[in-house]
């Protein structure tokens, strides 16, 4: 089977835990900040904090936009089930918005239409490791003041308008270090900022709102002069997590490349194929292909087809607004409509070989 996901652990990983554990300093130090600097090197942009957990951290980026019980928060429902739960973590209502079927995007029409006077942030998940086109859906938040937060959870590396995601101007963009993703923390996330005061902030807030360099006296003894005036969440990032993380850096930029001569491949390959549908991209952008993501009619049998033939195909994400949590039931988006209906990923990334590629690209022209 050439599986849909894969996880790296590069060759040494064990022996750099090991130290690690053995150090005693395990709770923080310098991996995690080594860690966040290569992430801002990587990114382009200095506001960058890590942190402990993906959802977790949608949630203090809501908290820190403002958001609170009762406020609403505008979302897609094609996105993961991570990315619109922490909105109820806060007591908040979803309002959904529709997607562009011809990228399972958010709809910047739409958006601007679910947009109501409690609404305190957007939430913008980039599919698949494509780049929204970003523009117009800062231009509709910020007309009327409010915050976007960008969920590329499956975008690292991804890149708009020549610059990597995390530096576009947007005010929040959350990265996720989960097994399956491009780098793994094992368990783990990071957070870049345009404002370097909500950087700061967060650097607090991502462990229970304590000001670090003021909590204890010299003595080492809790200084009780160090005042908490916001609570925060047990969000940080630990020393063993940012060990595993800072091993991936070195062969990163070739897994990518790799996971890109396979997007490109697969775009040549199926482009024109009669009855499968190829994702549009914004002009000048470049994704990260974490998987690879088409358009098909009777989607279901395809997806049997390619599993019963060795290749593991999958829906990936189902709409959201279906799940009996969020109380809204499937909201009338025909975008969502068609694009959950017909959408289907393939495996693209970097353990994919040239051979393999080429199987699963004949196999679809075969069973389609």
């Amino acid at each position: 089977m050439i599986p849909l996901y894969s996880v790296h652990i590069p060759q040494g990983t064990a022996g750099t835990v090991e130290a690690v554990l053995k150090s005693g300093r395990i709770a923080g130090g310098e991996n995690v900040h080594g860690f966040e600097q290569k992430l801002k090197e990587l990114i382009g942009n200095p506001l960058v904090i890590a942190a402990g957990e993906m959802s977790a951290s949608i949630a203090m980026c809501l908290y820190q936009a403002g958001v609170r019980p009762g406020d609403d928060v505008v979302a897609c429902p094609m996105s993961c089930l991570a990315t619109t739960v922490p909105v109820l973590n806060l007591f908040a209502n979803i309002q959904w918005c529709d997607c562009d079927p011809r990228t399972g995007g958010m709809d910047p029409v739409s958006l601007a239409s679910a947009i109501t006077p409690r609404t305190k942030a957007v939430i913008a998940f980039h599919w698949a490791g494509n780049p929204l086109d970003l523009d117009p859906i800062y231009e509709v938040a910020g007309a009327r003041g409010i915050p976007v937060i960008e969920d590329a959870s499956e975008a690292l590396g991804a890149e708009y308008k020549g610059k990597k995601l995390g530096s576009t101007g947007a005010d929040f963009v959350v990265f996720s270090f989960y097994p399956n993703k491009h780098l793994t923390t094992i368990e783990g996330a990071a957070v870049s900022f345009r404002s370097r005061e909500q950087w700061e902030k967060a650097r607090w807030l991502r462990r229970y709102g304590i000001h670090a360099p003021t909590f204890r006296c010299d003595d080492g003894e809790l200084n009780p002069e160090s005042d908490i005036r916001e609570a925060g969440w047990n969000n940080s990032m630990n020393q063993v997590s940012a060990s595993v993380g800072l091993a991936q850096f070195e062969d990163l930029g070739s897994r990518l490349l790799a996971c890109r001569r396979n997007g490109e491949f697969y775009d040549r390959c199926l482009s024109g194929v009669s009855g499968l549908t190829l994702l549009d991209r914004p002009p000048d952008s470049r994704s990260a292909y974490w998987v690879y993501t088409f358009l098909v009619r009777d989607r279901d049998r395809l997806m049997s087809e390619l599993k019963s033939s060795g290749i593991q195909a999958s829906k990936v994400h189902l709409r959201n607004d279906i799940y009996g949590c969020f109380g809204t039931g499937a909201a009338d988006l025909p975008g969502v409509r068609e694009f959950s209906a017909r959408t289907l990923s393939i495996p693209c990334g970097w353990w994919v070989t040239p051979e393999d590629a080429e199987r699963i690209v004949q196999t679809i022209m075969a069973k389609i």
